[in-house]
């Protein structure tokens, strides 16, 4: 793994030129509270330049690591936070994202910022093919989400890259679990009608990533 120890430095010179305009995605393609991020606290850094230069940002992670940081959070007016969670179940949130941390912590982060005032959302993703797609898995989802405070949740089917779907292949096979297959058209509109469904039962506004 690569640190960029000098990314806070780097942005710094790029908000002198006045480049504070629109939206700062963070998270979108590396999740910026890795464990490393407890040592180096590079996303924190830039976190207060952001916020310091009057900036707005959509932060998406799926660490609690990020309530170390709701003192810059919770008074930012521009700053919104998307946690993911693809599963509320404990073993299977285990068995698809080894090592990172437990869906009940991740709600707790949830709760914890939308106490605080933030803007959240849950980042539902992701959803794998005969594993975390069941009618029951996506109805108790969405009620731990309206249960931590979220009005908004953004979701997305298993899209496999070769890397990550190697590694899961791996880890289901272990298991004795022969899932992952991509859903089809018709499994996409079966979870789209759960979760619409859901969703309004549970006053919860509901998006498509993609």
């Amino acid at each position: 793994m690569e640190v960029k120890i000098g990314i806070v430095q780097s942005l710094k010179k790029e908000l002198e030129k006045g480049h504070a305009a629109g939206v700062y995605g963070i998270g979108t393609v590396t999740d910026p509270y890795q464990p490393l991020e407890k040592e180096y606290e590079l996303t924190r850094g830039c976190l207060a330049l952001l916020k310091r230069h009057g900036a707005r940002v959509s932060i998406l992670t799926k660490s609690d690591l990020i309530l170390r940081d709701l003192d810059l959070l919770r008074s930012w007016a521009g700053a919104e936070v998307g946690i993911s969670i693809g599963c509320a179940d404990m073993d299977v949130a285990k068995l698809l994202e080894p090592g990172a941390p437990t869906p009940d912590k991740r709600f707790r982060a949830l709760q914890k910022l939308s106490g605080e005032g933030v803007s959240t959302y849950l980042m539902a993703a992701p959803i794998v093919r005969g594993l975390s797609d069941s009618k029951g898995s996506i109805a108790e989802l969405v009620r731990r989400a309206g249960e931590s405070g979220v009005h908004r949740i953004i979701w997305d089917k298993y899209n496999p890259k070769p890397m990550a779907s190697e590694r899961m292949a791996k880890a289901l096979s272990s298991a004795g679990i022969e899932t992952g297959a991509l859903h089809t058209a018709a499994d996409a509109e079966r979870l789209s009608k759960v979760l619409i469904e859901e969703c309004r039962r549970s006053g919860i506004v509901l998006e498509e990533a993609f």
